[in-house]
């Protein structure tokens, strides 16, 4: 990939992202991913939407609810 292309090939996206090819190929399939498509057949990915899409789910640590927990009860006296 060159310095001045922004754009990630599927190829690269999935290898960008730690996905298997083919499973990367059912997120697009699926509309999971955003991508730009300028002919029928070429996709394209920006990294910033890729890890948009990969750090979109966060799930919080055993740590971070208890004291959400606690701030929640600790507001309720």
């Amino acid at each position: 990939m060159t310095e001045q292309r922004k754009l990630l090939s599927t190829r690269e996206a999935a290898e960008y992202c730690g996905f298997k090819l083919s499973y990367f190929r059912k997120l697009m399939m699926r509309r999971a991913i955003p991508m730009y498509k300028p002919t029928g057949k070429l996709c394209f990915f920006k990294k910033e939407d890729l890890d948009a899409f990969l750090t979109g789910v966060r799930i919080s640590s055993l740590r971070e609810i208890d004291e959400e927990a606690s701030r929640y009860l600790a507001g309720r006296k």
